[in-house]
C-alpha cells in the first residue's frame, strides 16, 4: 500500500516569534538549512501591515499575520543536499503562488522525521510602497467605514460602540507596500492543491516503490496540476488548472451556503468524471502507435481531452450553482441594521412626531389667543388677565416642546423633523424588504428538502438519458461497420 504524504497548514498570530523559532540554531538542535526569498525587513513590515489592517477593520478575534506549511520528507531526503532541497521546495511555492517565503529544514529530536517549515506571505509585495500617517484622529464604524466625527461611533451612553475603531493622530493608518491578502489562501481548495503540488514534487525525487500519494483523492475538489520547467504543454496545463480552480471556487461557495458534500460529490461524478471517462472509452485515439491508457483518460487535462474536460467542468459548475441558488434562498438574510437599534430609532422618531404634533397644536392655540387679544374678545373668555395667563402657559409649553425637539433631533442625528422623517422612511422600507426576504427564506426552508430532491433527481435523470442516447449511437455505429 502506498504511503500518504503529510502536509499541514496553520495560521500564525506571531510571525516574528515563529520565524525566530524555526530559524534560530539555539532553539533547534537539528536545524540543517534556512532559506529566505526576501530580506528580514520584509517580514517585520508584513507583520506590522497585517496588524494595522486588522486594527483598522475592527474585527474580533486574533490577527493572522501569516501562514505556515509543514511538509514531511521521506527518508531518502536525509542523504541529499539539504540546502538545495530547501531552496527548491521554497522557490516552487514562490513561483506557483507569487509570494515571498522563509523556510527551514529540521529533524525532530529522535531524527525520525525530516520536515520543512515553510512560512509564506498572504500578500504580494508592491513595486511602489506608500505609507499614510493620520494627521488627526480617525474614526471607523462597525463595517470598517471611515466616518467624520467621533460622535458617529458613540452609543446613547457616550461610549464607543462595539466593533468601532479609532486610529490616533500620528499613527499609520494605511501602508501600501503589500497587496490585499490573496483569497486563494483562505479557500479550502488551497491545501488540497498544495498537497498535490508537493506530493508530485517529492515523488520526482523518489523511486517508484517509494512514491507517495495524496490522501482522499476522491474529494469534492479537483486538484491542480504542477507545471514543470520547459514543459511543452505548460499553457494547456495552466488553462486546465484555471478550469479546476473555477470548480473549486464554486465548491467553496456551495459549502458556504451549506450544500451537503454528498450532493456536490454526485454532481462532480455525474457531470465531470463520468462524462470524461465516457468520452475516453468511446473516442480514444491511437497516438504514436500506442492506445492511450485509462489513467491518461482519467487525468482529463491535456491534449484531446482538454476541451471535453473544460465543457464538463463548465456544465458541472452551472449545475452546482443551480443547487446553490436553492440553498441560498433558504438562508435568511442579514438585517440592513441591527433590529434592536432600529426599534430604538423608531421609538425616538415616534416620540419626535408626537412632540411635533403637540408643538403645532400649541402654536395654533397661541395664535388664536393672541388674535382674541387683538380683537379685544378677552371679556367673553373670562377677562384680559385670564387670557394673558393662558398665553404665558402656552408659551411655556411651546418652549418645553422646542427643547425636547432639539434633544430628539440631536439623538437622531437630524437637522429638522422633515429630514428625520425622510431618513426613517428609507430605513422602514429597507426593514420591510428585509422582513419580506425573511418570510421568503422561511418558505424556501420548508420546501428545501423537496426542492433539492427534485433537483438532484433531474440531474441524474438527464445523465442517464444522455448515456442511453450515447449507447444507442454506439450500437448504430457498430452495425454500420459490420
Amino acid at each position: 500500500m502506498a504511503r500518504n504524504s503529510f502536509i499541514q497548514i496553520s495560521k500564525l498570530g506571531n510571525l516574528k516569534g515563529r520565524i525566530d523559532y524555526i530559524t534560530n540554531p539555539k532553539r533547534q538542535e537539528n536545524l540543517y538549512a534556512v532559506y529566505n526569498t526576501t530580506d528580514d525587513t520584509f517580514w517585520h513590515e508584513l507583520a506590522r501591515c497585517n496588524r494595522l489592517e486588522f486594527k483598522k477593520s475592527g474585527s474580533a478575534g486574533k490577527c493572522i499575520e501569516s501562514r505556515e506549511l509543514i511538509i514531511a520528507l521521506p527518508e531518502p531526503f536525509c542523504n541529499m543536499d539539504k540546502q538545495k532541497v530547501l531552496k527548491d521546495f521554497t522557490e516552487l511555492f514562490r513561483r506557483t503562488y507569487g509570494v515571498n517565503c522563509i523556510a527551514a529544514m529540521h529533524h525532530n529530536k529522535t531524527k525520525t522525521n525530516l520536515h520543512i517549515h515553510l512560512i509564506f506571505s498572504e500578500r504580494e509585495e508592491l513595486k511602489n510602497d506608500i505609507k499614510k500617517i493620520a494627521t488627526r484622529n480617525m474614526f471607523y464604524d462597525e463595517t470598517g467605514k471611515h466616518v467624520r466625527t467621533k460622535k458617529e461611533i458613540l452609543d446613547d451612553s457616550g461610549n464607543v460602540r462595539k466593533g468601532c475603531n479609532i486610529i490616533r493622530k500620528g499613527q499609520v493608518y494605511e501602508y501600501n507596500r503589500f497587496s490585499k491578502k490573496k483569497a486563494e489562501f483562505k479557500a479550502r481548495s488551497f491545501l488540497k492543491g498544495v498537497k498535490t503540488l508537493y506530493t508530485e514534487h517529492i515523488n520526482s525525487f523518489l523511486n517508484d516503490k517509494d512514491k507517495l500519494q495524496v490522501f482522499n483523492n476522491k474529494d469534492i475538489y479537483l486538484p491542480t496540476k504542477k507545471i514543470g520547467k520547459n514543459n511543452p504543454k505548460a499553457e494547456q496545463i495552466r488553462r486546465n488548472n484555471q478550469v479546476r480552480m473555477r470548480w473549486n471556487s464554486t465548491v467553496d461557495e456551495a459549502l458556504f451556503y451549506q450544500v451537503p458534500r454528498k450532493h456536490i460529490r454526485t454532481i462532480k461524478e455525474e457531470k465531470i468524471l463520468k462524462n470524461v471517462n465516457k468520452f475516453g472509452k468511446t473516442e480514444t485515439k491511437t497516438v504514436g502507435g500506442l492506445r492511450k491508457n485509462k489513467s491518461s483518460r482519467e487525468s482529463a487535462g491535456v491534449g484531446i481531452f482538454a476541451g471535453v474536460f473544460e465543457k464538463a467542468v463548465g456544465m458541472a459548475c452551472d449545475c452546482l450553482k443551480g443547487l446553490i441558488k436553492i440553498f441560498r434562498g433558504a438562508i435568511a438574510p442579514k438585517p440592513p441594521q441591527p433590529v434592536k437599534e432600529y426599534k430604538q430609532y423608531a421609538k425616538k422618531v415616534d416620540e419626535l412626531l408626537e412632540n411635533h404634533r403637540v408643538l403645532n397644536r400649541v402654536h395654533m392655540a397661541i395664535r388664536e389667543a393672541k388674535d382674541q387679544m387683538d380683537r379685544k374678545e378677552h371679556r367673553i373668555f373670562g377677562g384680559k388677565k385670564k387670557l394673558k395667563d393662558e398665553i404665558v402657559q402656552l408659551e411655556k409649553q411651546e418652549k418645553t416642546a422646542k427643547n425636547l425637539e432639539k434633544r430628539l433631533l440631536k439623538k437622531l442625528n437630524g437637522t429638522n423633523v422633515e429630514e428625520v422623517i425622510r431618513k426613517f422612511n428609507r430605513k422602514r422600507m429597507e426593514m420591510d424588504a428585509y422582513k419580506d426576504s425573511v418570510d421568503r427564506a422561511e418558505d424556501a426552508k420548508e420546501m428545501l428538502d423537496e426542492n433539492v430532491r427534485e433537483y438532484m433527481g433531474n440531474v441524474q435523470e438527464k445523465v442517464s438519458a444522455r448515456e442511453k442516447s450515447r449507447d444507442v449511437r454506439g450500437e448504430k455505429k457498430m452495425e454500420f461497420r459490420r
